[in-house]
């Protein structure tokens, strides 16, 4: 392969000298120096990012075709550097109260960010699989990254265990899908349509598994709660999001790019496990006093949210409309992102005091002791809960106009419904920040500039996302049209 060959690999060669550069660096600074691998970070993810320019438009496949450098793979590339440099952001203050090395988190998150990049690239399962146990393993240490706290270490080895389980199954369905097939490409997997139909079902539908675990998609959902509580707050935020987003990539190429000839064969499946997903992460949320722990199982509820964008496409007979189904998925897990993001900052926030586990009473007069921080939190709630202008609002909005325009009314007013049981568990926040007298000794507030920054940043995202979607929306029609 000749050097320039390479360049459509940029990106991911820069994340790489990235991580050597934090490794080396890292070495040599003293404690009090450590910020500085902060700025380094922060500053390789911004090359990163302007390293994705050239590479849009050049939609080629590299490596024999193993290796796609298209421009839905850019978008997923570009939403995976927005959400590491929130995350490079957010950690700092609350690692360095908890003395947790913050050379090795930053480490570990660039390591999980060049897995979804290569899962966003994806042209053939065994790429796929790699770039997805990229992605995962340095979750797992994520979560268990508070090596004296047992609530983190128990929550990294379920995450551990089950998404070992998950991956194995996964990892069958792709063998069965070539032994069926006798091709590994993804592009190629439109082959099981003629396959014999209990073994072109089982190869499906342990694909189907294998993925929406990684979504934590109900029922394949019992490790999240855990892993989410355990693990150290602002890394709760990336888990919350960044494999999410790899997983609706691998979701995205899988499903919608390699077995969409076929989809009204798992159409039905993807429905239902969208409103299962959807209805349960919300009730159990409902029943939560623990604000870290609740937002874990609205974090459930959103992966329903975005099923129904896959199911959307399923169900489409007309390209536009599948297209529209595959975008509303785009929106959603980029808006998302930036809006649960922020609300696990503001929860690390409230947690300086290291007892403090982000209990409803922390945010009980909030309004009246830091003014701008509740006010944010209600913005990001208001998100969450899909209230205009913010993105939320429009992100449950292109779903829902996609489900209609694919024929399947019953599931946007299964979003709907749920949307409203989610009202109650998200305003009744507020009310807390707002309506409530503090507690008295009330949790300390982690006053951090850096964090204080990445936070008015969200927030203004969240709203200018909200009132100004055009723009991503052009990007992200530009970015599907490579898909088809």
């Amino acid at each position: 392969m000749q050097l320039i060959d390479l360049a459509p690999l940029l990106p991911e060669l820069i994340l790489v000298f990235l991580v050597l550069a934090i490794i080396t660096v890292d070495l040599f600074l003293p404690r009090n120096g450590k910020w500085i691998l902060t700025a380094l970070t922060v500053s390789g993810l911004v090359l990163v990012g302007a390293a994705c320019i050239p590479v849009w438009g050049v939609n080629d496949r590299i490596f024999e075709g193993f290796y796609v450098v298209d421009d839905l793979s850019v978008f997923f590339k570009a939403a995976t550097v927005v959400i590491g440099i929130l995350a490079a952001l957010f950690a700092p203050s609350y690692l360095a109260q908890r003395r947790m090395p913050l050379g090795e988190f930053n480490t570990i998150l660039i390591f999980s960010l060049i897995g979804m990049f290569v899962l966003a690239s994806s042209a053939d399962l065994i790429t796929l699989f790699i770039g997805l146990e990229l992605m995962v393993m340095p979750a797992y240490l994520m979560t268990a990254f508070h090596k004296t706290d047992r609530y983190s270490n128990e929550g990294g080895l379920k995450y551990f265990l089950l998404g070992s389980f998950a991956s194995a199954i996964l990892l069958f369905g792709i063998s069965w899908t070539y032994g069926l097939t006798g091709s590994t490409r993804i592009e190629g997997m439109g082959a099981l349509a003629h396959a014999a139909g209990p073994a072109g079902i089982l190869a499906i539908g342990l694909l189907t598994v294998g993925a929406t675990f990684k979504a934590a998609a109900v029922p394949f959902h019992f490790w999240t709660p855990d892993a989410y509580q355990g693990a150290p707050t602002p890394i709760t935020g990336f888990l919350s999001v960044g494999p999410k987003l790899g997983a609706f990539a691998l979701l995205v190429r899988l499903f919608a790019e390699g077995l969409g000839p076929m989809s009204a064969d798992w159409y039905a499946v993807m429905a239902i496990l969208a409103v299962a997903t959807m209805t349960g992460g919300n009730i159990v949320a409902l029943t939560q006093t623990n604000v870290k722990r609740m937002l874990a199982y609205s974090s459930i509820a959103h992966t329903g949210y975005i099923l129904a964008g896959l199911a959307a496409f399923a169900h489409a007979v007309d390209p536009d409309i599948r297209a529209q189904g595959i975008e509303s998925i785009l929106f959603y897990v980029l808006g998302y992102g930036v809006m649960n993001m922020a609300a696990f900052a503001v929860v690390g926030m409230l947690q300086r005091d290291p007892r403090r586990f982000g209990g409803l009473g922390g945010f009980a007069g909030l309004a009246g002791r830091a003014p701008w921080l509740a006010a944010g939190m209600a913005i990001l709630l208001l998100s969450l809960t899909g209230i205009p202008p913010t993105v939320g609002f429009f992100a449950k909005l292109y779903v829902l106009i996609a489900t209609v325009d694919a024929g399947v009314a019953w599931l946007a007013v299964a979003i709907a419904l749920n949307a409203a049981l989610a009202a109650f568990y998200y305003l009744r926040v507020i009310v807390y920040m707002y309506m409530r007298d503090p507690e008295d000794q009330p949790a300390p507030i982690d006053r951090s500039p850096v964090g204080i920054a990445a936070l008015a940043i969200s927030v203004v995202a969240v709203l200018a996302l909200g009132l100004f979607p055009e723009p991503v929306l052009a990007f992200l029609q530009a970015s599907v049209a490579s898909l088809f």
